[in-house]
């Protein structure tokens, strides 16, 4: 059986169509068809039930699937194991971050690190959904979590605030009017972050489910955001509103996996990281 045929019923798996799979394999939905035909042509039976729902594993492709699962873990073992020996400033490190965090500390530094290392060749990954070190998807993590993966090793550094801000021009508004910009909770309800300020009464309006939507749409005075400090101080046109200080949200982890930690270039930017945060702890925690 052919390899890419494996790795493709295992992104089919876990994206449920071809076109899901393809995606996640920079390939055209096409090809993942050809070659889902091609493995079943090869071992002689269906791997998959065609559903509306999409495409579900027979017991024959269950089987299989195990295999192909257990196969991919020890190449991946493999692979981190080898790459954790290199001891040279070089090659391509892996980054995951959240954008906001990225955009608005790191880049404005990176010269310095670039300068230093320069035959390091850093690719940043800002997806929402959480990039997993463990199978190598990233190098080196910034988290913001107060649970991070047993299987990581690395730093905490110390937690980053929030406070809630809004324009002047929306707060001299009619107080009956005021409303908080809702960040994913849907607008039904009141969660705990609304019970627990000191605005436990005002409506959820609207969901906008980034950072950067939620300032952005404070800065057009449609309500109260909650934002990290790091951020909302930093906008001429939001105050902080209230008198409760800055509140502590999730930590800020440095991560990699135990066979990378030692890594050079793993650990030139985890100093480098490291660096970078605790001099801007106080912009990041609003004092």
């Amino acid at each position: 059986m052919d390899w890419e045929e494996i790795k493709t019923l295992r992104a089919v798996v876990q994206h449920r169509t071809v076109r899901g799979a393809g995606h996640a394999l920079g390939v055209h939905h096409t090809t993942i068809g050809r070659r889902i035909d091609s493995l079943e042509a090869s071992i002689g039976t269906n791997l998959f039930n065609r559903t509306p729902d999409g495409l579900l594993l027979t017991s024959a492709g269950e089987r299989l699937f195990a295999v192909a699962q257990d196969f991919d873990e020890a190449l991946i073992d493999a692979e981190r194991s080898i790459v954790g020996l290199d001891d040279e400033l070089a090659g391509s490190l892996a980054v995951t971050m959240p954008e906001p965090l990225l955009n608005a500390l790191f880049i404005p530094e990176l010269p310095e690190f670039v300068a230093n290392n320069p035959s390091v060749e850093l690719r940043f990954d800002t997806s929402l959904s959480i990039r997993d070190v463990a199978r190598r998807e990233a190098d080196f993590a910034v988290r913001l979590d107060n649970n991070p993966p047993e299987t990581l090793v690395g730093k905490r550094l110390f937690a980053y605030t929030e406070a809630v801000y809004a324009t002047s021009e929306y707060l001299a508004r009619d107080p009956k009017n005021r409303r908080w910009l809702g960040w994913g909770h849907g607008t039904q309800g009141a969660p705990e972050w609304v019970q627990s300020s000191e605005f436990p009464d005002l409506p959820i309006w609207g969901v906008f489910p980034t950072i950067p939507s939620q300032q952005a749409a404070a800065r057009q005075g449609l309500g109260f955001a909650i934002l990290p400090c790091l951020f909302g101080d930093a906008d001429p046109e939001l105050q902080r509103v209230g008198k409760r200080p800055p509140t502590k949200s999730r930590d800020i982890w440095l991560l990699t996996h135990n066979d990378l930690r030692k890594t050079a270039r793993v650990q030139a930017f985890m100093s480098f990281a490291e660096d970078l945060l605790r001099r801007k702890k106080s912009v990041i925690q609003g004092s």
